[in-house]
């Protein structure tokens, strides 16, 4: 089996030896650079399982990278910072991270963070049945294995084999693999209530941390993706049942 490989993108070599060595005990392959340009050769020249990125970068703010990836890659992000504070955060959440640790940190919650992201990937790659299989009970259909090409819903059209929405005026917008899970099944189950409970069972989220606030931050990042000519919510907020998307879709 092949060793997953790791992007570091931090200007420290202090941060990204100590993240090195660490990570390499547990065999991953290990790949640097210490400013967004290097890193952004690297990601083009390899394949990358998962990034850490620092967001005080000498070139280019770490956020803003973020977002150039996020054109191009659903590569998951875990955004390394020592700028502490909440905005900091939901900044980097909407800018398409997919978890974010301020410095100074313990290498082992971020191993766990990386095995928790990675492990999370695994499921939506190997298909949903065994997701499904948690819940023998939940009459819902299985994101992450679809049977379309296309999906036309208000004025976007889904495209699950690029990863990607495009919207009438060919504007073209790229998921993370979870923002595509997770439009994958408002997809299916379209004007339908989803309970925060299934959301979270397919997305492999824990809903009882506190501090995650894990389908909440998946829920905005998705709604931030598909205003419509309007502004509005296409994911309306149902007081205590859950989510569901507003519009009718066209599968094809």
């Amino acid at each position: 089996m092949s060793k997953e490989t790791i992007l570091i993108i931090d200007d420290e070599a202090g941060i990204r030896q100590l993240i090195r060595i660490f990570l390499q005990r547990y065999h991953y392959e290990i790949l640097e650079a210490k400013n967004a340009e290097e890193g952004l050769d690297i990601l083009q020249k390899n394949k990358i399982d998962l990034m850490i990125l620092d967001l005080m970068l000498p070139d280019i703010y770490g956020i803003e990278l973020c977002k150039r990836i996020r054109q191009t890659s659903s590569v998951p992000i875990i955004m390394l910072t020592a700028v502490h504070g909440e905005m900091n955060m939901v900044l980097g959440f909407e800018a398409g991270a997919d978890d974010y640790v301020e410095k100074p940190f313990s290498p082992h919650v971020l191993l766990f963070r990386i095995q928790a992201i990675l492990k999370r990937n695994k499921g939506v790659q190997g298909g949903g049945a065994k997701a499904a299989a948690l819940d023998p009970d939940a009459e819902i259909k299985v994101p992450g294995k679809v049977s379309y090409s296309k999906a036309s819903f208000a004025q976007w059209v889904y495209y699950p084999a690029e990863n990607c929405i495009k919207n009438l005026n060919d504007k073209m917008v790229f998921l993370t693999k979870n923002e595509c899970l997770l439009l994958e099944l408002f997809l299916a189950h379209e004007q339908e209530v989803l309970t925060r409970d299934r959301i979270s069972l397919f997305l492999r989220l824990d809903i009882d941390d506190p501090e995650s606030r894990a389908i909440d931050v998946q829920i905005s990042r998705l709604r931030n993706k598909l205003r419509d000519k309007s502004n509005n919510n296409l994911i309306k907020s149902i007081r205590n049942k859950g989510y569901l998307l507003s519009v009718p879709v066209r599968l094809s």
